[in-house]
């Protein structure tokens, strides 16, 4: 491993040349530059209180319509053309819900690599953004010969019903196809779906990744968990149903993302270090903006069954989630299991991932623990990791 990876000392590990690397603005210089948002639910925690005390009552509608059109008005300054993929492939398979793309570079050694992307408003596209900053290419160049992407598409009307059990049975048909066991690496909210799917189906899981994932909602107090945990959940039910059954991602990323994303967000999720020339990091920069707002939309009883029963119910550890009619326990996860981290994670915490460790059945050996500097979606996109982390990781999943 290269300089830039970090065993935590919770895997029993010691720092491989701990030398932190910080390219372009720093966490704290991104945050005091960053312009704040018209409207995060942070900034009216009296509406919130009101909602809780009157979930059930006409306040709570009445508030819920007032948000969905604050959140409207940011829809309108936000959206924007998806880029393309940037490293050639091919559409695997075509679900209603789950486009299938196959990045093949000649014959397939060993398990196919799956990655799931997060079902959660961005498109698939932070596996494989742009050239240098692309996890699919970094697997690829380790000697992955067979990548996949799961690109959720995007909900329509008659998927408005589709529960979070409709997307796992998806995902079964994706691996099924893929002749089982694959390895799995899961991004962001693509992480606690590739862990439970694995509880479920540890049989065709023959390596585990989990990157920025919430595992243990309890572990650690971040925006998500706060967020998650100050809405009632009838309010949120109000919100999908002025929408019919449709939570829009143009008009509801905004209460879930990280706030304050602008120009140095961007160029510090990018990792652009000072060898970025002007017209480079201009062209990135845009494209990042590009691809954050050409957002995809969600089912709205999908996106009630994951703040339901995933987000305040702290699901994947509290022993009362089902996946497919089956409880879900953590315990049947025996497979060897890699789990990454970002220090500066503004979304889901380093111990809400690590705390997977105490939960899962894999042997204390077969768990690498890795936490790297950077922000949240600098896991997927920043140039660092992607030179110094993900290739490492394609050589683990290679080295059967």
């Amino acid at each position: 491993m290269t300089d830039a990876l970090y065993r935590d000392d919770m895997g029993g590990g010691t720092p491989v040349n701990a030398t932190r690397h910080h390219s372009g603005p720093t966490e704290d210089d991104a945050r005091s530059k960053a312009a704040a948002p018209t409207f995060t639910p942070f900034r009216l925690p009296l509406i919130w209180t009101a909602l809780a005390m009157d979930a059930s009552g006409r306040m709570a509608t009445a508030m819920a319509k007032s948000l969905s059109e604050l959140a409207a008005v940011e829809a309108e300054k936000s959206a924007c053309i998806l880029p393309d993929w940037t490293t050639d492939h091919k559409v695997a398979l075509e679900l209603e819900a789950v486009t299938l793309r196959e990045f093949a570079r000649g014959e397939r050694r060993g398990p196919a690599t799956l990655i799931c992307t997060p079902l959660a408003f961005v498109r698939a596209l932070i596996a494989d953004f742009a050239p240098g900053h692309s996890v699919v290419a970094s697997l690829l160049d380790a000697g992955l010969s067979d990548t996949f992407v799961i690109d959720w598409r995007s909900a329509t009307d008659e998927m408005r019903n589709k529960s979070l059990d409709s997307y796992f049975s998806d995902l079964n048909v994706v691996v099924d196809h893929l002749d089982p066991p694959v390895h799995l690496i899961g991004l962001c909210q693509g992480g606690w779906m590739a862990l439970a799917y694995a509880a479920r189906f540890p049989e065709k899981v023959d390596k585990l990744v989990l990157v920025g994932a919430p595992v243990d909602m309890s572990a650690q107090t971040t925006r998500l968990t706060t967020l998650s945990a100050g809405i009632p959940l009838a309010v949120v039910e109000r919100l999908v149903a002025l929408d019919r059954g449709i939570v829009e991602g143009a008009r509801f990323l905004k209460f879930w993302a990280p706030a304050g994303i602008n120009d140095e967000y961007a160029a510090m999720s990018l990792q652009l270090g000072a060898d970025a020339s002007p017209a480079q990091r201009a062209a990135l920069v845009e494209r990042f903006t590009h691809w954050f707002g050409a957002t995809i939309n969600l089912p709205g009883r999908y996106f009630l069954d994951v703040v339901g029963r995933l987000l305040q119910n702290n699901g994947l550890v509290s022993g009362d989630f089902q996946v497919l009619g089956v409880p879900i326990d953590l315990k049947r996860v025996r497979s060897p299991v890699t789990l990454i981290a970002a220090e500066q994670d503004e979304v889901v915490g380093s111990e809400q991932l690590f705390a997977a460790e105490r939960f899962i059945g894999t042997a204390k050996a077969d768990i690498r623990k890795i936490i790297v500097p950077g922000n949240h979606l600098g896991l997927f996109v920043g140039a660092d990791v992607n030179r110094d982390i993900w290739p490492g990781v394609g050589q683990w999943l290679a080295d059967n």
